[in-house]
């Protein structure tokens, strides 16, 4: 049951993410320095090819590194959007909120990832 719920969090999110960075660079006219927005489509690439591609232990082991990389980068991007400057770009109210929330998910998909493990 905790593998199915990681799977569907992980396809939802990786979904969710992908639409989200495509609409923010497209119609924000948003396109910032490259590694910033090519990280979030690796994340994608990450957790879709763990729950299609990979399975057994390496499916595990994939969903691991994608949620734990988007931990990573998300734990950046909110922190780095809470500094002083950051703080009085006009679409901050948006994005801390999202960045948070992404935060949360990726840490939650690490935990049910590591619990999974363990049985």
């Amino acid at each position: 049951m905790i593998k199915k719920v990681n799977i569907i969090l992980a396809t939802l999110y990786a979904i969710i993410l992908a639409t989200v960075e495509t609409i923010m660079n497209t119609y924000w006219a948003d396109w910032q320095y490259a590694p910033l927005w090519i990280v979030d489509y690796l994340i994608v690439l990450i957790l879709l090819s763990a729950v299609f591609v990979f399975k057994r232990n390496i499916q595990s082991l994939m969903l691991l590194l994608g949620w734990s990389f988007s931990a990573g980068v998300t734990y950046m991007a909110l922190f780095i959007s809470l500094e002083p400057n950051a703080l009085k770009s006009p679409d901050i109210e948006v994005k801390l909120p999202l960045f948070g929330l992404a935060l949360v998910v990726s840490i939650i998909g690490i935990v049910l990832t590591i619990i999974d493990n363990e049985k």
